[in-house]
């Protein structure tokens, strides 16, 4: 039989899904948010209803950046707590372009698009995206861990 869930145990947290894209001279290509607080990140975005993290990553890249990616491999699953927002389960992707060329395709979503170095990202950074990165630079793949949220999230609406 099934298991039922009752109304005394909390919901699963929300997920979201990105993509960490590098170009052939090794920078990240990272896209600054056109709404909020204006803060840094990798492509990506909420996971759909019906819809894998997988999925959503890769749909979550073409919406954004304008690109066409395969996913190669995990960088990590963040359960990501705090900030004045509900905790969100976020799954983050090494991805390779397969068609396209970075953009903003929706400058109200997405205000710049930039390749950076990972050794010098910029100073704003949204919390999954931050821990995804240092994992990377440490050499770590498939990381699962739980990221406290530095900024403050309670204005903008998920």
């Amino acid at each position: 039989m099934g298991t039922k869930r009752t109304t005394d145990q909390p919901a699963p947290p929300r997920q979201c899904a990105a993509v960490v894209v590098e170009d052939e001279r090794g920078r990240i290509l990272m896209v600054r948010q056109g709404y909020g607080q204006g803060l840094w990140g990798l492509p990506g975005g909420v996971v759909d209803p019906g819809e894998t993290p997988l999925q959503a990553a890769v749909r979550e890249a073409r919406e954004e950046v304008g690109l066409t990616v395969t996913l190669t491999e995990t960088v990590g699953v963040y359960l990501l707590q705090g900030g004045g927002w509900p905790d969100i389960q976020a799954y983050v992707f090494r991805a390779a372009i397969t068609s396209g060329m970075p953009r903003a395709a929706d400058p109200a979503e997405i205000a710049e698009v930039a390749w950076t170095p990972l050794s010098s990202l910029p100073a704003r950074l949204l919390d999954d995206a931050a821990a995804a990165l240092d994992d990377l630079r440490a050499g770590k793949r498939g990381a699962v861990r739980t990221v406290r949220r530095h900024v403050w999230m309670g204005d903008i609406a998920l």
